[in-house]
């Protein structure tokens, strides 16, 4: 733990590790090397509040509470057990399958509200800025969490392949299990399987 730059002074950073410690299998931390804490040119460039990189989690210093400390690195301890447990989440197809099948459904919705962006860019599972852009501003996540209702967890979850697994992992391990169970099944499914499974 290597901290930059400080955090607020009423939040309490060894509380909230613990916290995390408690709720994220030890197995799927494997590869985490060091967690920095500050203000992060990665950050900048990205502008998000925290990042996994080459075996590092950066995550801001600018937290408004103990709370988002918290689902900031629990989000990002999801592409840890992403890039380990790839195989075992990705190799059947079957998740990409779901999550495309939402991509398309929200195509549908979003066409029939007048939204143009072509099919194609909806049938892609990697991240894609121009994607990400018109989710984020020209749809906005809180229209886009109305339209969208009951296809992702999160307006965030539908970004990409990879986030659909971080944000759902992340409901899972915060005892939100059902939720995911009920959204998206086979998440759900393959999540359970690499917290009981030892890699």
């Amino acid at each position: 733990m290597v901290v930059k730059d400080p955090l607020p002074m009423e939040i309490d950073l060894k509380s909230v590790l613990e916290k995390v410690e408690k709720i994220v299998p030890n197995h799927l931390v494997y590869n985490l090397e060091c967690i920095f804490v500050g203000q992060f040119e990665e950050l900048e460039q990205r502008e998000v509040q925290a990042v996994y990189l080459d075996g590092a989690i950066y995550v801001t210093n600018e937290q408004e509470s103990e709370k988002d400390l918290f689902d900031d690195l629990v989000h990002e301890t999801a592409h840890i057990a992403e890039e380990m447990a790839a195989a075992e989440l990705y190799a059947d197809g079957d998740l990409e399958r779901e999550f495309l099948a939402k991509r398309e459904k929200l195509f549908n919705i979003l066409h029939h509200e007048g939204y143009n962006v072509e099919k194609k860019l909806y049938m892609e599972p990697e991240y894609s800025v121009e994607f990400d852009e018109f989710l984020y501003r020209g749809v906005g996540y809180e229209r886009l969490a109305i339209l969208a209702a009951g296809l992702f967890l999160t307006p965030y979850a539908a970004t990409s392949l990879s986030e659909y697994f971080a944000n759902g992992y992340e409901h899972f391990l915060m005892g939100r299990a059902n939720q995911v169970g009920e959204i998206s099944p086979t998440l759900h499914n393959k999540i359970e399987q690499i917290i009981t499974t030892e890699i």
